[in-house]
């Protein structure tokens, strides 16, 4: 998973299920927890790249 500006966060580990939206376990680091809101926080999957492109600050 990497942000906007390309910094790498890590990989996806696993999802948690939540009542709101799904979350994305990242493991890089530290743990992040990235929420999967499609076009607000995640603005694109390459599936052929095997990258998931954030709009999220890494310290967050």
């Amino acid at each position: 998973m990497v942000t906007l500006s390309g910094e790498l966060l890590g990989t996806v580990d696993h999802l948690v299920e939540t009542g709101a939206n799904d979350v994305l376990v990242v493991k890089g680091d530290r743990e992040r927890l990235v929420p999967f809101i499609s076009g607000q926080v995640v603005v694109g999957v390459d599936l052929a790249a095997g990258e998931i492109r954030v709009d999220w600050d890494k310290d967050f």
